[in-house]
């Protein structure tokens, strides 16, 4: 979507394609203004397994699309089936794709923490998962003829980049996604700004100080790893409360039977969806952000809280070894000692020059080397580069896999 808004403000002429859309769970707001078109009919939002079978059906009958794009210069194929679809109607037409990847196809090549947890909150997944198990060796060919007959594998940063070179064995170009810096007058560093007062949000009193989680509910983000740690804060910061946005899934339940458990559930403060501005104050407010998922490609959250000037706390290992400067724009922890994490989250409650500090040493990063800027003016130079035409304002289509809560892009 960040692309998409990108790429038009250059001047690039840009449509956005997806199997599937689900207004309600994927920023409205951003939807409606790029105009995100679907290939086929959409399904009722009730109807089983609706975004499994469109993703399915979609991707079957991708050959059969090619009438649709033939004005279109360039595609651009986000993950799967962003990069199949990519693919055929680059073939059909004789026009040349990039993709990006933000990790290898997990339902081909899953991660250990989805081995272990399964798709228990994404029922469209988990009928995907079972499909392509039965038809493992066809699918991992066409999954991998689909990345690397590409003219460019743009991919989400050094850590997921080196395990998809292995994978794919092609040659890939560090992409690592972008997030927004926001002006200096904005950030809370002064070294009180963070720790006093509250807001109201959606009828819910938000206390400061908090901790933040930004992250979809499921199983493999491992919110738990932070509730645990939570207890642990309370001890030394009893002030402290947890704010955790986000719809709820099958998986909140659990967490807040957690928290009962523990006997903090009244310091944890579970709002549901928020809207993209909520969320954004959500991030300006907050004095640490958490980010808790132990085996993760990159990690977007860091840089976002970065951008508001928040210091994150996350294990070392993944992704958030790339977007977290450890000792410098937050910390990273132990895999997975929870003693570790509690007692880094509550060094940057407790100390509050050290929390500006870090908090204004990762707005710097985000500015610096995470922009989205940054991000575009790489995928622009690749466009022009494996582009025959010569105009300014080349046509481009993207995708959109809607099964994730963060959205993925794809150029035709």
């Amino acid at each position: 979507m960040e692309e998409a808004k990108g790429l038009k403000k250059r001047g690039y002429r840009v449509e956005v394609f997806a199997p599937n859309i689900d207004p309600e769970t994927c920023f409205p707001e951003f939807l409606k203004s790029l105009k995100v078109k679907t290939f086929l009919p959409q399904l009722p939002r009730w109807f089983p397994f609706r975004d499994g079978i469109l993703m399915i059906v979609t991707s079957f009958l991708a050959p059969c699309f090619f009438y649709r794009f033939k004005k279109t210069d360039i595609f651009f194929g986000a993950n799967q089936p962003g990069a199949w679809l990519a693919f055929c109607l680059s073939k059909l037409l004789g026009k040349p794709y990039l993709v990006y990847l933000n990790q290898p196809n997990r339902l081909v090549y899953p991660r250990k923490i989805d081995q272990q947890t399964g798709w228990q909150t994404r029922r469209d997944y988990y009928l995907l998962a079972k499909i392509i198990n039965y038809f493992k060796p066809l699918a991992t060919l066409l999954d991998r003829l689909s990345f690397t007959k590409s003219q460019a594998m743009l991919v989400n940063g050094d850590y997921i980049g080196r395990i998809i070179q292995k994978i794919y064995t092609k040659e890939v170009i560090m992409a690592s996604a972008g997030s927004y810096f926001q002006p200096l007058s904005k950030l809370r560093l002064n070294p009180t700004s963070a720790y006093r007062g509250q807001f109201s949000l959606n009828g819910i009193k938000i206390k400061k100080p908090y901790i933040l989680i930004t992250n979809r509910h499921e199983p493999q983000k491992r919110f738990d790893y932070v509730i645990k740690a939570f207890k642990l804060v309370l001890k030394k910061c009893p002030q402290a409360f947890l704010v955790i946005p986000g719809p709820f899934t099958l998986y909140t339940p659990k967490l807040i039977k957690l928290s009962k458990d523990l006997g903090i559930l009244p310091k944890i403060i579970f709002t549901n969806q928020v809207t993209e501005n909520q969320l954004q104050r959500l991030y300006q407010e907050a004095a640490v952000y958490c980010y808790p998922s132990p085996d993760e490609d990159f990690g977007l959250g860091p840089l976002e809280a970065g951008g508001w000037g928040v210091p994150t706390v996350a294990w070392k290992h993944g992704g958030p070894t790339v977007t977290v400067d450890d000792g410098v724009s937050g910390f990273l922890a132990e895999p997975y000692q929870i003693d570790d994490y509690a007692a880094k989250i509550t060094l940057l409650l407790k100390d509050k020059q050290l929390r500006a500090k870090m908090g204004k040493a990762a707005w710097m990063r985000t500015k610096t080397k995470f922009s989205w800027e940054k991000h575009l003016d790489i995928l622009e130079r690749e466009i022009r580069k494996i582009s025959n035409l010569n105009p300014s304002t080349p046509s481009i289509t993207l995708r959109i896999n809607p099964l994730r809560t963060r959205i993925q892009k794809s150029k035709k």
